[in-house]
């Protein structure tokens, strides 16, 4: 791994996205400062640049795989990615920590587990990204690939590189990352951590929520009664507590909250119908009552008339 003409795919899309002088894009493998450890091999690999790459298998012992190289680094906002490729994307385990450091690993800049679940595909090279921020006065960066873990899978790496640039910053009709970290698509001005101008396909969403109204069926809950309930809904067209329709079509509806509220109302409901039936069984146990009365009654009259 000689030279590399570098094709860097997110220098291009991000290079209107910052602001810090002519620094130029840094590239490492094992030929100018990445230290190969013992465990990881070198192989050939036609796909890698150069035609070689560094390679650790799964039964290798624990540890790290490479490290290195020491450098001095102008300060200001990078893409720390490595290319990388796993034997099989199969897990979900950890494999190794990809991380960039100083002062020997002692100051962390970025840090991510490797998951072979993260791969598009096996065998098949991805540049991995973290975005960083580099302070001023670094002299002995390092680019890093730690902790090891045996028995997962084989994994490849071809080289590591950093990009002056930044993530935040980020703004295009398709995607955008604002300054303070707030992702949108389709959208310039996301509003939300996620803001997405379009339609969204998924096969299950899971949406975390905290005090769900299981205190509905708690003892002394109070839920009025029907006729209160029919007042405030002639007086506001919606039930108690639910957003009016003027609400959610200006703000839109926190899915966890507008869930927690629906199934209030449902709990409600339910003990609205429990108390209903409770009536009619009243109700029931009284005409069963009246129809013994009036048979009892027609028997005495037919006594009486039949006396006479």
């Amino acid at each position: 791994m000689r030279q590399l003409l570098l094709t860097l795919t997110f220098a291009f899309i991000f290079c209107n996205c910052f602001s810090q002088g002519t620094i130029s894009p840094l590239f490492y493998d094992e030929s100018n400062g990445l230290n190969v450890i013992e465990g990881t091999t070198m192989i050939n690999d036609g796909n890698a640049n150069g035609g070689t790459c560094m390679f650790r298998p799964a039964g290798a012992p624990g540890g790290t795989i490479w490290a290195g190289p020491y450098v001095s680094v102008t300060a200001g906002n990078y893409l720390f990615q490595a290319r990388i490729k796993v034997a099989s994307n199969g897990s979900a385990a950890n494999l190794f920590m990809l991380d960039i450091v100083s002062q020997f690993g002692y100051v962390t800049h970025g840090a991510i587990w490797i998951k072979p679940n993260m791969f598009r595909a096996n065998n098949e090279w991805q540049l991995i990204t973290i975005p960083v921020s580099i302070p001023h006065g670094i002299t002995n960066l390092e680019m890093r690939g730690m902790n090891f873990q045996p028995g997962v899978t084989d994994v490849y790496l071809d080289y590591v590189q950093l990009v002056p640039s930044s993530l935040p910053g980020l703004y295009s009709n398709e995607l955008t990352i604002s300054g303070n970290g707030d992702v949108g698509i389709g959208t310039t001005t996301p509003r939300e951590k996620l803001s997405v101008n379009g339609k969204i396909r998924a096969h299950e969403i899971k949406v975390e929520a905290t005090n769900w109204p299981d205190y509905v069926f708690e003892e002394g809950y109070k839920v009025g009664n029907l006729q209160e309930l029919e007042s405030y809904i002639k007086a506001n067209k919606h039930l108690p507590d639910m957003p009016a329709a003027k609400e959610v079509e200006t703000n839109g509806i926190a899915v966890s909250e507008m869930l927690k509220l629906q199934q209030q109302k449902i709990e409600e409901l339910t003990l609205y119908l429990i108390e209903q039936n409770k009536a009619i069984d009243t109700q029931n146990e009284k005409l069963l009552l009246q129809g013994k009365q009036i048979k009892l009654l027609k028997i005495q009259i037919n006594a009486i008339k039949k006396g006479k």
